[in-house]
């Protein structure tokens, strides 16, 4: 069975949960054919795809600056995102059960009879009765406190059966240049840091996928391995596929930005919270910068994978004997 437990950040409903899952996320609120809806669903699946490229900085040189026209859609654009859903998933292990689990009901009207999409708050009980082979996380940074986290993967390593593996992919919510084109003291540049000290405030880190491995080894996980991926934002590289990905990515960010930005700001802003009036011109000053074709921002998403141990591995482990200390 796999088991894939979802995040999402699409503009403006927010929903809260009780207790140690209480937080705000942008609500999906597009349509169902919409392209920025399904703009993560594509760029994480392409950046799984992409481990023998990584961070390799010759995959991001430069054709020239990019120009508003290159954000023009195609009719195949509602094709490329369809082939990413959670769907095909299921349609390529049809063995197997394949679970979409988030707080919100997904907007889809028809899914392989082996998928299933749940809404449910992944810190309550499980109520699953078969192991599951693989879970999957993704895009729930900030979501929880470090207690939640705790807890989550202590979930997840119980519901897994021996030797089965567990995978993340988080993003940093910080934007970088290679080529100095952003600058750190201007409104896109300081949007990350802006972003974590509110996190940091309301005692859910944005630095998720800094902290992910360490939690999951704490948890018990093994065998721990991760790789670090560049998300262009804006369609300046060279490479067809990523230039792609910048678009869509691009997209999303001025579409997203106004759900991200106005609950964290107007509770947990510095030097106080902001008021809504603050925050809008804020984010005029951003969507400007981030429209400069001359900026080659890219943001870093982060993948860790890890194993539950085997029957054979927790055995040995409870033979092993620990000599008391002796001390002088």
């Amino acid at each position: 069975m796999i088991g894939q437990l979802l995040g999402g950040l699409h503009p403006r409903t927010h929903l809260a949960q009780r207790g140690l899952t209480r937080r705000r996320r942008p609500q999906r609120s597009l349509p169902v054919n919409s392209k920025v809806h399904c703009v993560h669903i594509l760029f994480l699946s392409i950046i799984t795809a992409m481990d023998d490229i990584a961070v390799d900085p010759d995959f991001y040189s430069l054709t020239k600056d990019w120009e508003p026209e290159d954000f023009e859609s195609s009719p195949s654009d509602e094709q490329q995102f369809e082939a990413f859903e959670i769907g095909d998933v299921a349609d390529k292990y049809p063995s197997a059960t394949v679970r979409g689990i988030d707080i919100f009901p997904p907007p889809v009207t028809w899914v392989p009879p082996n998928c299933v999409f749940e809404v449910d708050d992944i810190l309550q009980d499980w109520t699953w009765k078969e192991p599951f082979d693989f879970i999957h996380l993704r895009l729930l940074l900030g979501a929880f406190t470090p207690e939640g986290w705790d807890e989550l993967y202590k979930k997840c390593y119980d519901a897994l059966t021996p030797g089965a593996w567990i995978e993340q992919v988080e993003l940093d919510v910080r934007l970088y240049s290679d080529d100095n084109t952003l600058k750190e003291d201007s409104y896109l540049g300081g949007w990350g840091n802006n972003f974590i000290g509110c996190s940091e405030r309301s005692g859910r880190s944005l630095l998720t996928q800094e902290s992910m491995r360490g939690t999951m080894e704490k948890a018990g996980f093994v065998d721990a391995h991760e790789v670090l991926y560049k998300i262009p934002v804006g369609p300046w590289p060279r490479d067809k596929l990523l230039k792609e990905t910048g678009r869509l990515q691009y997209l999303h960010w001025t579409t997203a930005l106004e759900g991200w930005a106005m609950w964290l700001l107007t509770k947990f802003g510095a030097p106080s919270p902001w008021s809504s009036d603050e925050v809008q011109v804020y984010l005029t000053k951003v969507r400007s910068e981030l429209r400069n074709p001359h900026v080659h921002a890219f943001e870093y998403a982060r993948r860790v994978w890890a194993r539950k141990p085997t029957e054979e591995e927790l055995e040995a482990r409870a033979h092993i004997k620990v000599e008391p200390q002796h001390w002088p």
